[in-house]
């Protein structure tokens, strides 16, 4: 025998609820991802900062070669700053698409709970109306019969 018509609309409804809150999951795995990519970023342009600011402050009194060295230092340090931003852009463009596939989700759950009660209230109305009717024919029976025979 099938399951009621609500009854199948619950379990398409609860898949639909898993599924947004796997992607949800997996959001805030890219949310947390992309954090820690800026948050390296954030680490590296200070040390650079601080290496530009400590290179000022010692280039009198050194040697060509350590200033070379230090000159191919921050070279280097801008280098990894160029890949981290690479990787911060790349981190940021797949959350955007996580968060776009987890608001795709959301979207199909809220419109299911929409029609699940949209349906609910027009079963509602429609048991209502049986009701009525049965209360009406109901009444006609009485009218038509004398009580007690």
């Amino acid at each position: 025998m099938a399951k009621p018509r609500s009854e199948r609309l619950k379990v398409v409804l609860r898949v639909a609820e898993h599924q947004e809150q796997e992607a949800a999951g997996y959001l805030a795995q890219y949310q947390q991802q992309l954090a820690g990519e800026r948050s390296q970023l954030d680490q590296l342009e200070q040390y650079h900062h601080s290496y530009l600011n400590e290179y000022g402050d010692t280039s009198v009194g050194h040697s060509v070669q350590d200033m070379m060295r230090y000159s191919d230092f921050i070279g280097r340090l801008a280098g990894a700053i160029d890949e981290q931003q690479l990787k911060v852009a790349n981190a940021a463009e797949q959350c955007e698409k996580v968060m776009q596939h987890w608001q795709v989700k959301r979207h199909k759950r809220k419109s299911l709970e929409s029609l699940i009660e949209r349906l609910r209230q027009g079963e509602n109305a429609e048991l209502e109306r049986k009701l009525q009717k049965e209360l009406d024919e109901l009444a006609n029976l009485n009218r038509q019969s004398p009580p007690y025979g």
